[in-house]
């Protein structure tokens, strides 16, 4: 048992689908379910897919959550909502 600040950690929000490409660094590509909820302006593909591409990051405190990270060199980003996703496909590490 790990704990930050007096709280157990409690990892349950990580989605485990993304832990392999958080420890790796690989970049990822997540296609979104139709319809779903969230507004994806700019992500609309010939195919009709919403597809976006992001490195993933955690959040830090006692119940983190991993973070879309749109560029190496980003500060941080927004929660991925994983109930959203369709597919994940890795695109590889670049260095």
């Amino acid at each position: 048992m790990v704990k930050i600040m007096g709280h157990e950690l409690d990892e349950s929000e990580l989605d485990e689908r993304f832990t392999n490409y958080y420890n790796s660094g690989e970049r990822v590509e997540v296609t979104w379910k139709k319809d779903w909820a969230e507004d994806y302006s700019g992500y609309d593909q010939p195919d009709g897919l919403n597809r976006t591409r992001f490195y993933v990051g955690k959040s830090t405190g006692w119940k983190p959550v991993y973070l879309e990270i749109k560029n190496r060199n980003s500060s941080g980003g927004a929660a991925i909502c994983s109930s959203g996703i369709e597919s994940i496909k890795g695109l590889g590490i670049y260095r």
